[in-house]
């Protein structure tokens, strides 16, 4: 993996390429991975052209890490410039720490077709932490979405009985959401909505004419011991943009300690029939 700073739309950045596949992770702020290219298509990431905020927290786009389950903590204010590490082919990027003693950090790899993404949350508070581990990545709208094993997982055996194992956030009306032969169709709409289920293996795609992106997660513990309604993976919608989630299973991290949550991104070519 080529490793090299760069500026990128107004960010201090870092370029990772392979011969396939470029990702680009901002350090100004974030740290946010805010451009995924495959074979030099465009962008398969959502980046914010609206200034969208909460407060002092701002979206930007592309990929974030935060903690579950959602409250106050899960969108602090990840605007400060980070520090970047490079070692053994491996790009570490850390924010400062929070005054809750939380400190989170992306570990980039190459992987074959792609990349590795390691989301390491680093403890230094005065009491047990407890929480999950939440990684976030936004695409447009448009992308068609695929659950690779959601057909298969132990909860969910057949299409008749997954509608039966999801849980639909409130506000959201499950007559948008279709969950056919593993794939998760969302009609077209200016609404909001959120979905979420459990996975052994958590396993989401995004398929836009640039190229797919499939992300994995690796082997769970069982539902009861997840954070948010037994879901280890969600889905977030609105007018502009989706957001494919996991998550880790609830976690107790010692003062001094850390805890990680893997996800494996790998790219490939759009399936032209299916799009």
């Amino acid at each position: 993996m080529n490793i090299s700073a760069v500026r990128w739309n107004g960010w201090d950045a870092v370029r990772c390429s392979t011969d396939t596949c470029e990702l680009i992770a901002g350090i100004s702020a974030g740290p946010r991975i805010l451009s995924l290219r495959y074979r030099g298509g465009d962008n398969l990431l959502y980046v914010d052209d609206k200034d969208f905020r909460v407060g002092d927290w701002r979206i930007y786009g592309g990929h974030r890490f935060t903690t579950a389950p959602e409250n106050d903590a899960s969108y602090f204010p990840d605007n400060a410039p980070c520090k970047v590490t490079i070692s053994d082919a491996a790009l570490k990027i850390t924010a400062p720490q929070r005054p809750d003693g939380i400190r989170l950090s992306l570990i980039i790899t190459a992987g074959e077709e792609g990349f590795d993404i390691e989301h390491v949350l680093a403890y230094h508070g005065a009491e047990v932490w407890e929480g999950a581990l939440w990684a976030i990545t936004c695409v447009p709208r448009s992308a068609l979405l695929e659950a690779g094993r959601l057909a298969h997982s132990s909860l969910l055996a057949q299409d008749a009985c997954i509608a039966e194992a999801v849980h639909f956030w409130p506000g959201t009306d499950p007559g948008n959401w279709e969950f056919t032969g593993g794939r998760v169709n969302i009609k077209a709409g200016d609404f909001r909505a959120k979905a979420g289920w459990y996975m052994e293996h958590p396993e989401l795609s995004a398929i836009q004419p640039a190229g797919a992106l499939s992300i994995k997660s690796p082997a769970a513990p069982p539902a009861d011991v997840h954070v948010d309604n037994g879901c280890n993976v969600e889905v977030f919608v609105c007018a502009d943009f989706t957001e494919l989630e996991t998550l880790s299973c609830k976690l107790s991290v010692q003062p001094g300690a850390s805890a990680r949550h893997y996800q494996q991104w790998r790219l490939s070519s759009s399936p032209a029939a299916n799009h």
